[in-house]
């Protein structure tokens, strides 16, 4: 992979403190979705992130479940591998 150039950033003085290095190519894209869990009469909505592509290994990259809001109750927030499974179940209903 190629990038789009080197950055040196210097502080203290002009001594290296890091380099920065940023792809010319996108490693992969995502789709969004949005959803939400109704708990104890209370809606919490969240994004499903599934990126699509591969790493350079042929392994693909896992779906994600990110919350709008901090204040998600822990038994909510316990339900990130049912909301994925249901994801799945959903997206190969859509493929039959």
């Amino acid at each position: 992979m190629g990038t789009s150039g080197t950055q040196i950033c210097k502080m203290e003085g002009e001594k290296e403190v890091a380099r920065l290095s940023i792809n010319k190519t996108h490693s992969f894209t995502e789709i969004w979705y949005e959803g939400n869990v109704t708990f104890e009469g209370k809606e919490h909505s969240f994004w499903l992130v599934d990126p699509r592509g591969k790493d350079p290994e042929g392994r693909e990259y896992g779906i994600e479940v990110r919350w709008w809001f901090k204040q998600v109750p822990r038994e909510v927030r316990a339900m990130h591998d049912q909301i994925v499974e249901a994801y799945k179940e959903m997206k190969d209903d859509n493929t039959k």
